[in-house]
């Protein structure tokens, strides 16, 4: 427990400064802007680049990876638009907008500086294969079933088009496909570029806590907390366990196992709250929710780390 301490401590520590700057107006919504957009156009692109072109990936299929990590998650998805919609008798939309809650991680300001923390860079690849489709998998999955719901087919119409933009406009998927591309080419990096993308990717991790940090401090606790409580427990708990289970019965690598499970215990995504507003579904729910899975998530991640290294 002590060596998962030491690896969470800092993490967390980064998070509640940028949380404690931002509640003390040291750093403005504008800074965190400002910051984020460095963290996710430019920092975090040149950390998948680099790592991609410079890793040995080992000749695995991933196809048990993909899914051990999405079948568990759609049935997350299932469950919490359920518990939503037939118990706390919330409207199908907004049920659908907690189903996403209840199932999406964190998996860019928290997943990448926590999972290869945890495991070391050879968590890299899996972790990396897993973000490549995350994002924009559950996009398309998620605005496809909302829609139809919706009854919109202007909204199913312009679907491929958002879906192509996205893939294109991607920092994170350009970072990788580029990456990906020039290890064909079997070129290398230049010595002066990999110290200079060194220095860049030394900065992701304390940049994106500090901006999760920053983020937080502008959600707010609404009155919707049996809601928010719901998602917490689904996705900080019972995702992971699912993703574990259905994992191990796949025979998934212990490695590979380990980053899924743990990229499933990172706590709500910001999605939850951009779809809320999208749809103009209860923003203080999704807010809710992000906060108290993020603040949880302190223990519950210490605790799927500790399990999976007794194993």
């Amino acid at each position: 427990m002590n060596e998962v301490f030491y690896v969470l401590a800092p993490v967390f520590v980064l998070g509640l400064i940028g949380y404690s700057a931002t509640r003390f107006r040291f750093f403005t919504s504008s800074h965190r802007d400002g910051l984020s957009k460095y963290v996710f156009d430019f920092a975090v692109p040149i950390l998948l680049f680099s790592t991609v072109v410079e890793l040995d990936p080992p000749v695995v299929s991933a196809t048990a990876l993909f899914a051990s990590y999405y079948i568990p998650l759609s049935a997350i998805f299932v469950l919490g638009l359920l518990i939503s919609w037939l118990l706390l008798k919330r409207p199908v939309i907004e049920s659908m907008v907690i189903g996403l809650g209840s199932c999406h991680s964190n998996a860019v300001l928290l997943g990448i500086p926590i999972i290869p923390r945890a495991l070391g860079d050879e968590a890299f690849f899996p972790l990396f294969l897993l973000i490549s489709v995350h994002g924009i998998t559950i996009f398309t999955a998620f605005t496809l079933v909302i829609e139809i719901t919706k009854g919109r087919n202007a909204g199913l119409a312009n679907l491929p088009r958002q879906v192509l933009t996205g893939l294109i406009g991607n920092p994170l998927i350009v970072g990788l496909g580029v990456g990906f591309l020039w290890k064909l080419t079997g070129l290398g990096i230049h010595p002066i570029a990999a110290d200079v993308f060194d220095l860049v990717t030394t900065s992701v991790t304390p940049a994106a806590l500090f901006v999760l940090g920053s983020s937080l401090a502008s959600y707010s606790v609404s009155s919707s907390v049996a809601v928010a409580l719901s998602v917490t427990i689904l996705k900080n708990t019972i995702h992971p366990l699912a993703v574990f289970l259905f994992g191990s019965w796949l025979g998934l690598e212990m490695l590979w196992l380990s980053v899924a499970t743990i990229l499933a215990a990172m706590p709500t995504g910001i999605n939850m709250y951009l779809f809320a507003r999208r749809y103009q579904v209860s923003p203080p729910t999704a807010t809710t929710s992000i906060f108290i899975s993020t603040v949880s998530s302190v223990v519950t991640v210490s605790i799927v780390i500790t399990l999976l290294k007794s194993i």
